[in-house]
């Protein structure tokens, strides 16, 4: 989420691993998709399906907002992320074996953790919800109906205030209740505009689980505090409240891509009618020599 020149963003994507016969990935999205350069979540992607000859390009730009997503921002000069992507996937329609996005964090973390910080994560949702729709309807449209789209949820990038105490803890705990509400927006407009399931990273993270403790070098600590601070590029200090950035490091990068590996296996496995056209004896067109 944070801003930093995006290697590999919008308008200078690149294809790593080149196959006559591969099928592309197109990844889209915030910094979360292209922090950790070719650690970064769809390079891991990559590897974890390399069973499959997938070419990656990774549209992902540092510090894009829905709205950016759509407008335009200095990644894609003269166009949009938006734009680019729905050129893409019109110039290699039926040839995209996949398509991820995670895109609506940065409209929402400049809210902070304020206790007053009400309307601004109102305002913020309304705004990602119409452009989001926006967004998932025109992918959709471009990537033809079977291609397999999947959208992420969010982990909480705030949760290492927890270590702070006091106010500032207790508005750490806060945030999980807006990371809830946004992650289920996402969601919602993944699967109903664009059919899409989602990678859920805030579970993958146990971002909302301040039950369980387990020992770090911070102390005994929620497991949601422990893995931010273990999995994010925070700084995380005892008695005093988060410092630098919000993103995955390249352990955050793995479990990421394992959220998306989960649904990607999902949906990717054969339903009971395939599995049965395929036993001995099938009459399917595979089966007639």
């Amino acid at each position: 989420m944070a801003q930093v020149a995006a290697a590999g963003s919008a308008g200078a994507a690149t294809a790593r691993g080149q196959s006559t016969s591969a099928e592309y990935y197109l990844a889209l999205g915030d910094s979360a998709a292209m922090w950790n350069g070719e650690h970064s979540y769809p390079d891991v992607i990559v590897q974890r399906e390399s069973k499959e000859a997938l070419v990656l390009d990774d549209f992902a730009c540092s510090g894009e907002t829905t709205a950016s997503f759509i407008a335009g921002s200095t990644c894609a000069p003269g166009g949009s992320q938006l734009d680019e992507a729905v050129s893409f996937l019109r110039q290699h329609r039926h040839h995209v074996g996949l398509v991820t996005i995670d895109i609506g964090g940065n409209d929402i973390i400049g809210c902070g953790i304020s206790s007053s910080n009400g309307s601004c994560v109102s305002a913020a949702l309304k705004t990602i919800k119409k452009n989001l729709t926006k967004i998932m309807t025109a992918l959709r449209a471009a990537a033809g109906r079977t291609a397999l789209i999947v959208g992420m949820n969010y982990y909480d990038p705030l949760l290492g205030d927890w270590l702070a105490g006091g106010k500032t803890r207790s508005q750490a705990v806060a945030s999980t209740k807006e990371l809830v509400t946004l992650n289920k927006l996402l969601s919602g407009i993944y699967l109903k505009v664009a059919g899409a399931k989602t990678a859920n990273v805030q579970t993958a993270f146990r971002s909302t689980n301040f039950a369980k403790r387990v020992s770090s070098k911070w102390g005994r600590i929620p497991v949601a505090v422990a893995h931010a601070c273990a999995w994010l590029d925070i700084l995380c200090q005892r008695g005093e409240s988060e410092g630098f950035g919000d993103d995955p490091n390249d352990f955050g990068a793995i479990v990421i891509a394992g959220a998306f590996v989960k649904v990607i296996g999902e949906l990717s496995r054969p339903t009971r009618y395939e599995r049965e056209q395929r036993q001995p004896g099938s009459t399917s067109d595979d089966a007639v020599v």
